[in-house]
C-alpha cells in the first residue's frame, strides 16, 4: 500500500509539473503576443473602432485610447493635420463645457471638501503654489535682438495679401492687435467680406445684414453673427479615414490590413465631429 500511495503521489506531481509548464509557456506566449501587437498598432498607427463587447472581443475603444493610437502628440506637429487637430480639441473643450451646472458644482465641493495628506502638507502645498505664481507674475520677457525682417516690414498690399489666407476671423482679431498697422489692415472690409463669402453662402448672408453708422455693410458684425447660427467651411490638408468594410480608422493615405476587394471605395473622410461622434455610446 506504501508502494502503491507513493508511486500514484508521484504521478500526481509529474502532472502538476506538466500543467505548470504549459501555463507558464502560455503565459508567456501570450505577453509576447501583446507586446507584439501593441508595437504593431502603434507602428502602423490605425485603431479598430467597435462599440460593443463581443465573444471575440471585450471591452471598448476610447477616446484616449484613439489619441495614443494614432499619434496625436506628432500629428499636431505635422503642418498638413494641425488644423484638424485643433479643430477636434476646439470640439472637445466645448463639450466639456456643456456639462450640467449641478454636476460642475458637485465636483467643486468635492475637490473643496476632499482633504489629501495632513494639514501641515496642504498648507505647504498652498505656500509652494503662491510661491510659482510670485516667480511668474516677476517673469520679464525681454525683446530678443532680431535685425532681420519681419512681417511688418513687408509692403501693405503684401501683409493685406497674407491676412487673406487666413480662414478663421480670430486669428484676423488677433493679430490685428499687434501693431496699430495691423490693426488698420484686420478692420478692412474686403477682407471680411471675402471671408463671409469663403464660409456662408449667399442665402445665409442675405439672412444676417448687420449695417454699419454709416450705411455700410459691416462685414466683420456679419462673419461672427454668422458663425454663431451656421457652421463654417471646414477644410483640411489632411483627416482621419473610417473603412467601413473592417472599421479601422487610420489617417489619410495610411495603409490597414483591410480584407475587401478595392479597400480604397471603402474609406470615407470623417471631419473632426465625425470623429467625435464615433466614441458617443
Amino acid at each position: 500500500n506504501s508502494y502503491c500511495w507513493k508511486e500514484e503521489f508521484n504521478k500526481e506531481n509529474i502532472f502538476h509539473n506538466l500543467n505548470c509548464d504549459v501555463a507558464a509557456k502560455k503565459r508567456k506566449k501570450d505577453q509576447l503576443n501583446n507586446k507584439t501587437r501593441i508595437q504593431y498598432f502603434h507602428q502602423e498607427k490605425w485603431i479598430y473602432v467597435h462599440k460593443g463587447s463581443t465573444k471575440e472581443r471585450h471591452g471598448y475603444c476610447t477616446l484616449g485610447e484613439a489619441f495614443n493610437r494614432l499619434d496625436f502628440s506628432n500629428a499636431i506637429l505635422d503642418s498638413r493635420r494641425f488644423n484638424y487637430v485643433v479643430r477636434l480639441l476646439e470640439l472637445i473643450k466645448e463639450l466639456l463645457q456643456t456639462l450640467y451646472m449641478s454636476l460642475c458644482t458637485l465636483v467643486q465641493s468635492v475637490g473643496k471638501s476632499v482633504l489629501v495628506g495632513n494639514i501641515n502638507m496642504w498648507v505647504y502645498r498652498m505656500e509652494m503654489i503662491l510661491h510659482w505664481q510670485q516667480q511668474l507674475n516677476n517673469i520679464q520677457i525681454t525683446k530678443p535682438d532680431f535685425k532681420g525682417m519681419t512681417f511688418t516690414d513687408l509692403p501693405l498690399c503684401l501683409q493685406l495679401d497674407i491676412m487673406q489666407r487666413l480662414s478663421d476671423g480670430r486669428d484676423i482679431v488677433s493679430l490685428g492687435q499687434v501693431t496699430p498697422s495691423l490693426q488698420v489692415l484686420s478692420e478692412d472690409r474686403l477682407l471680411w467680406k471675402k471671408l463671409c463669402h469663403y464660409h456662408f453662402t449667399d442665402r445665409q448672408i442675405r439672412k444676417r445684414l448687420i449695417l454699419s453708422d454709416k450705411g455700410h455693410l459691416d462685414w466683420k458684425k456679419m462673419y461672427f453673427k454668422l458663425v454663431r447660427c451656421y457652421p463654417r467651411k471646414e477644410q483640411y490638408g489632411d483627416t482621419l479615414q473610417l473603412c467601413r468594410h473592417c472599421h479601422i480608422l487610420s489617417w489619410k493615405g495610411t495603409d490597414h490590413p483591410c480584407t475587401a476587394n478595392n479597400p480604397e471605395s471603402c474609406l470615407t473622410a470623417l471631419s473632426p465631429q465625425d470623429f467625435i461622434n464615433l466614441f458617443r455610446f
